[in-house]
């Protein structure tokens, strides 16, 4: 039965460290508006890949906000392209206001995809120009096939991609801008990601080399301008957030990548120091009980008291029940705990403001048959003394030095809270006489004993 056992948690293991596979499921759809960071910590390195790994890109930076708006091509300015070749069903996303400046800037940008069994493509561009008051559109030529699908770890393609937009209507045709070139993708990478945004997403990393020679021909007066447009593109893609987890664009420079656009998938943030964020405050009826019997309640007092959202969560989450029909996303939760433990409490608020969180480490103790410790050899390394005592309390432990003390009354409602001195004592002058339980927390445990106050 162990080696059964032992095997079951091997293979759960490999499965929840097992690469992920990327297909159009995971690409957005129409109407879909996704929320995003830009960061400028380009100091960072985000050449590092490999089978398993664990990207750590917690300390991105952010710089502003915006969103993904993925739209239907005739909820865009450039719906004319319906009758121009592009494939039915694209879909439209805006990836800037305007490029450039003066007569040659480009405003109200997009590029238009499609998404299909065998891959996710670019099939349209629109812009347009300053100097002429039409919309330009184009359907490429040759699609650009971003994504291949399925796609999966070492997976590896090139394809070809042509696009040529006029400039102008049927009436006046000013020119022409034309995009050509060739991409290579590799699947470099898979294993799990960390960002602002969240830990451990599982995730594909993909590594993508951008060959692009963008040329600008006008006709009167005759001008022909082009340039390169190369890059390298690395994204981190998941089963869950349609859009990349990161995505970095940068270029080479002598060999060595240089990133210039950062963005990551994120939740909306107001500016620090908002007074409209959520000021996040909590407490309980009590901190300490025991297994199944006892219920606890969790007494919001965050504000402001409408427009919020909440969420709370427990740590260690086993053994944690929501009852009375509250749930983690209640105002004022109730809760039962089945395992005895020392649990942590956090509540996070949210508005449009953004969010906030407050967390209450080591919150509530939970023990079995009434003030018993978790086991029943805690209790002995823990001895205060004088018994009864006055107005200070020792303990037997230098290890105890600097800890956090906690006192209850025998109704399991916290009387106070104190930091072990550098004398191993504490002072105990304004508890009433009375019995009381203490609770210290040493090497993530919990160890009780009774103490009398004459």
């Amino acid at each position: 039965m162990k080696n059964l056992i032992l095997l079951i948690c091997l293979i759960a293991g490999y499965i929840s460290q097992a690469q992920i596979q990327i297909t159009q499921a995971n690409m957005p759809s129409i109407n879909d508006t996704i929320r995003y960071s830009v960061s400028n910590s380009n100091s960072l390195n985000f050449i590092q890949t490999g089978a398993n790994y664990a990207w750590d890109y917690s300390t991105l930076n952010r710089t502003s906000q915006d969103l993904y708006r993925f739209q239907a091509l005739l909820s865009t300015p450039y719906a004319t392209l319906a009758f121009t070749g592009m494939p039915a069903g694209a879909i439209g996303y805006k990836i800037a206001d305007s490029i450039g400046a003066g007569q040659a800037s480009f405003k109200n940008l997009y590029n238009f995809y499609e998404k299909k069994s065998t891959g996710w493509s670019a099939v349209g561009t629109g812009f347009t120009l300053s100097a002429l008051p039409f919309p330009a559109g184009g359907v490429y030529k040759d699609k650009d096939e971003i994504y291949t699908f399925p796609l999966n770890y070492n997976d590896k393609d090139s394809t070809t991609f042509e696009v040529s937009t006029p400039l102008g209507n049927a009436l006046f045709k000013l020119g022409t801008f034309k995009q050509k070139g060739y991409r290579i993708n590799t699947v470099e990478g898979w294993g799990t990601i960390k960002t602002p945004y969240g830990n451990n997403i599982s995730c594909l990393k993909i590594k993508s080399r951008i060959v692009e020679t963008d040329s600008l021909k006008i006709t009167t007066p005759a001008t022909n301008i082009g340039f390169q447009a190369n890059r390298v593109e690395y994204r981190w893609l998941s089963t869950t957030e349609k859009i990349p987890v990161l995505e970095v664009t940068g270029t080479l420079v002598n060999g060595v990548f240089v990133p210039n656009n950062i963005r990551y998938r994120d939740t909306y943030k107001a500016l620090s120091g908002s007074p409209l964020l959520p000021k996040v405050k909590f407490t309980a009826n009590a901190y300490s009980g025991k297994t199944v019997k006892d219920t606890f309640t969790l007494n919001n007092l965050s504000s402001p008291n409408f427009g919020l959202t909440y969420q709370w969560t427990i740590t260690p989450s086993l053994g944690v029940r929501y009852v009375s029909g509250s749930s983690a996303s209640s105002k004022t939760p109730k809760l039962v705990f089945d395992s005895a433990g020392i649990y942590t409490v956090k509540l996070r608020a949210t508005n449009l403001a953004g969010s906030k969180d407050s967390t209450a480490v080591n919150m509530i103790v939970i023990s079995k048959n009434n003030l018993q410790s978790l086991n029943s050899t805690h209790n002995s390394i823990l001895s205060v003394y004088p018994i009864p005592s006055n107005d200070l309390l020792y303990f037997n432990k230098a290890e105890f030095v600097n800890l956090e003390c906690r006192i209850f009354d025998l109704n399991g409602k916290l009387i106070q809270t104190s930091s072990i001195d550098n004398n191993l004592s504490i002072s105990i002058k304004t508890l009433s006489a009375g019995t009381y339980t203490i609770v210290v927390n040493y090497q993530n445990q919990a160890f009780y004993t009774q103490i009398s106050k004459s």
